[in-house]
């Protein structure tokens, strides 16, 4: 039995920023959660600031006492938890089985807090400046937000843009959408001790840290870039003034046999994040699958649809160019010779095992290029990233955050 900690750390601030990272594998929701506990306590030197969980969908059901059980066992910091299709920590990643991984950041100068939207806040189409700001109470200029919705009454474009709205230009914002469940209702989220099956949650930070935005796409255009010359609601009608589901047919007939075979399959769309920008590559879409082709009235249905006037191109996804693009990112990354102190990374479910032939592509990459920080990882039904300069929602990509201590003389 864990006992409480404020006698075995005395309240010592800790004097240097430490992150740690640990999993578990028991099917047990209570048993994992004070597996956790147990091993934080023994690995920190002092109270952390924050701790942030992610479990397997498997957990759902006894999640809030999981996040509870660890929360107060290490003196009550600020904490958010929720659930997912499959989560990683450091190279590892599990696509089957339940799964928890929990990660305490402590450090001097540091400050985080955890917020939460539930149904109560509606849609982030109707979030104010006002509540944004309520809801996250910043104290000082943030040094970065993660956020963590779920897909079903807070998954739209609209979530990172109010959060930006309300922030500093240039403030990192990273996280995703809940992939633990496949229908409303049913993700988890936690924040301190409010419980949540709608909205979402995350955490501020502020003072002595940096988050470093890792970015990393999936898809490779196929066909020209049109214009969407007709919309309905979720629907592209029109592209170039022909019914849509006709040209994508027509693209998919001039494409080779792998390209055909894999837009046939997984249909999918980019939208140009800046339509106005001359020379679009595979990091200017934004991209959407395509839910139906109705060939019958010709349209495309997509999630969020595309609005008349944008600029589109038909997308297959490609793990050369999935890989190749976070190669690039860690290069940029590893510039910085100070240590990364942990990772926080949201990987798309087009991606794992069904894009690269076996899980822990990811998580293993980043985990080795950056010198093994402590890394927690999940799986993502869409993914916060930069996109054209600011935060959007994005598909079949990556997103991460490194997280660099400040030295203060």
């Amino acid at each position: 039995m864990i006992g409480p900690l404020s006698s075995f750390w005395m309240h010592a601030p800790p004097t240097e920023f430490q992150t740690k990272v640990v999993s578990d594998r028991h099917a047990d929701t209570r048993t994992a959660a004070l597996s956790l506990a147990g091993t934080l306590r023994e690995e920190l030197q002092g109270p952390p600031a924050a701790i942030l969980l992610a479990a397997s969908f498997h957990h759902s059901p006894a999640l809030p006492e999981a996040v509870r059980t660890v929360r107060e066992a290490l003196d009550g910091p600020a904490t958010i938890g929720f659930t997912a299709r499959s989560v990683m920590a450091g190279p590892e990643e599990w696509e089957s089985g339940p799964s928890m991984v929990a990660m305490a950041i402590a450090g001097p100068g540091l400050r985080i807090r955890a917020f939460q939207f539930d149904h109560r806040d509606g849609p982030p189409e109707g979030w104010s400046r006002a509540l944004v700001r309520s809801r996250l109470r910043p104290m000082s200029p943030p040094k970065g937000l993660l956020v963590f919705a779920d897909p079903f009454t807070a998954g739209s474009d609209a979530l990172p843009s109010r959060l930006a709205a309300s922030l500093p230009l240039g403030t990192p914002i990273a996280g995703g959408l809940l992939s633990g469940a496949s229908q409303a209702g049913a993700n988890v989220l936690v924040a301190d001790d409010a419980v949540s099956m709608s909205g979402a949650v995350g955490l501020i930070f502020e003072g002595d840290i940096e988050l470093e935005p890792i970015v990393s796409h999936g898809c490779r255009g196929v066909g020209e870039t049109l214009v969407v010359t007709g919309a309905d609601g979720s629907s592209i009608t029109s592209l170039g003034g022909r019914p849509a589901a006709e040209v994508l047919d027509d693209v998919l007939g001039n494409l080779s046999g792998a390209d055909r075979t894999t837009l046939a399959r997984s249909p999918l769309i980019g939208i140009a994040a800046d339509a106005a920008k001359p020379i679009k590559g595979r990091g200017d879409f934004l991209i959407r699958p395509i839910g139906a082709i109705d060939r019958a009235s010709g349209n495309l249905l997509l999630s969020g649809g595309a609005p008349r006037g944008s600029t589109v191109r038909f997308q297959v996804r490609d793990a050369s160019i999935a890989a190749e693009d976070l190669g690039m990112s860690l290069d940029l990354a590893v510039l910085d010779h100070r240590p990364a102190a942990g990772v926080i990374l949201a990987s798309s479910a087009g991606r794992g095992s069904s894009l690269f032939g076996s899980p822990g592509h990811d998580s293993g990459k980043i985990h080795e290029r950056l010198a093994a920080p402590p890394l927690l990882g999940f799986v993502t039904a869409a993914e916060i990233a930069s996109i054209g300069g600011r935060p959007r929602l994005a598909g079949l990509g990556l997103s991460a955050v490194v997280l660099r201590g400040i030295q203060r003389p």
